[in-house]
């Protein structure tokens, strides 16, 4: 009953919308009393009960040739809804089911369609009768949990309706997606207007904005996935515990529709702030930071996945993800130089996704990636930072795919500990 409360012209909005959907070849079967002759002439085909009767059921449009061969005739300035309730209401042949008076002939139209009715309704219940009997099959004991699924579409079916289905969803928020692209834009100019052109000499700024680079981007890339999970697990614990897909589709189909964004929004802040910044900008070290960005979003949004995991709400989330992205920060090279850190704090160093994306983009900058940088020092910074040029290829990069994927397995188990044990 969706216009119940509502004025006249919200009511028509709503079913035009509904009417839309129609056309779409849903099927949509709406409950509505006294609507508008606009709203009422929106409809294809209607139901009329009466003392739970069916009195008429078939296309709107020949409801009143059916009424007239009744002996009621719908008047032309009237509202047929209206005329149809008050003569079912009002009218001694309607009255509490009492069909006595109607001849045989001028009922066959009902008959007909209460057999088409009782047919539907015989159809829907022995559907939802055969849904009842394969739920109990897999759900024999009181935990509430299947021991079985019922989809048999497959897994990489399943991954590709889910994350479509995903994809709609981002797609129909485009205010928050706008709000995404211009936090990234704005930032960028902010950076962009802060060091642009940059001289040769200043090595140590240089080192700065690739940071920054490095940073902001993962940084969004948290706080923009961080509620990514929280706020449909709801959905998902209904749908799952139905056996509509597994969690294993169900997840990866979250991961998935997220990498369009995680390569697009770094390659607009970085390039907006990039050719800004430095005065000779190489397009082949330009992709490579890119490509470092991206896996170090990658990287962030696995950490925020598992954090939404872990905290499972998203005010919950909010609080935890700070536990595992700062630390990431401290020993991400900027603050500290690598070889001062402490035996005992190595292992935040070694998890640090921040520190492997910062020593990439300064590797490749400074490096010999993409031909000689314009900056004076070169290789110099790279050795000033404790840095080790070979280490882009060795280490950073596997590092960051290392690290997403052990945070994405995390989060992979807890959420499937969490919902089959509900803790």
């Amino acid at each position: 009953e969706p216009t119940s409360g509502l004025d006249a012209s919200m009511a028509e909005k709503i079913v035009v919308f509904l009417k839309r959907l129609a056309s779409e070849k849903k099927n949509i079967i709406v409950t509505i009393h006294q609507p508008s002759s606009a709203v009422f002439s929106l409809f294809d085909n209607i139901l009329l009960l009466n003392e739970g009767k069916v009195v008429y059921f078939g296309k709107r449009t020949d409801a009143p040739d059916y009424f007239c061969s009744l002996g009621y005739r719908c008047p032309t300035d009237y509202n047929p809804a209206d005329f149809y309730i008050k003569t079912l209401v009002e009218s001694p042949v309607f009255i509490a089911g009492g069909y006595d008076n109607v001849s045989e002939n001028n009922f066959m139209a009902s008959r007909e369609a209460g057999v088409q009715y009782e047919t539907i309704r015989r159809n829907l219940r022995e559907e939802v009768l055969h849904t009842i009997n394969d739920t109990n099959n897999k759900f024999p004991n009181s935990s509430g949990m299947p021991v079985d699924k019922s989809s048999n579409i497959g897994i990489l079916k399943e991954l590709y309706h889910l994350s479509w289905r995903n994809l709609k969803i981002i797609l129909r928020n485009p205010a928050l997606n706008h709000l995404r692209l211009l936090q990234h834009v704005f930032v960028a100019i902010i950076c962009s207007i802060t060091f642009f052109q940059l001289e040769p000499d200043k090595e140590r700024d240089m080192a700065g904005v690739l940071f920054l680079m490095v940073f902001v981007t993962s940084l969004f890339g948290l706080f923009n996935n961080i509620q990514v999970i929280p706020t449909e697990l709801p959905l998902f614990a209904r749908e799952y515990r139905s056996g509509a897909y597994y969690i294993l589709t169900w997840f990866f189909s979250k991961v998935f529709t997220e990498i369009p964004a995680s390569a697009v929004l770094p390659l607009i802040f970085n390039t907006v702030c990039f050719f800004a910044v430095f005065e000779v900008a190489n397009a082949v070290k330009f992709a490579y930071i890119w490509l470092i960005c991206y896996l170090t979003v990658q990287a962030s949004t696995a950490v925020a996945f598992f954090s939404s995991v872990l905290g499972w709400t998203p005010l919950h989330a909010l609080a935890v993800s700070p536990v595992f992205y700062v630390p990431s920060l401290i020993f991400s090279g900027q603050f500290i130089l690598i070889d001062n850190v402490r035996e005992y704090m190595e292992i935040f160093q070694i998890l640090s996704f921040l520190r492997y994306g910062n020593e990439g983009a300064i590797i490749v900058f400074f490096g010999h990636y993409g031909g000689k940088t314009y900056a004076k020092k070169g290789n110099a910074t790279i050795a000033d930072l404790k840095m080790d040029e070979d280490a882009l290829w060795n280490k950073d990069l596997p590092a960051l795919v290392g690290i997403t994927g052990m945070y994405y397995i995390l989060a992979l188990i807890l959420l499937y500990t969490r919902t089959h044990f509900r803790i």
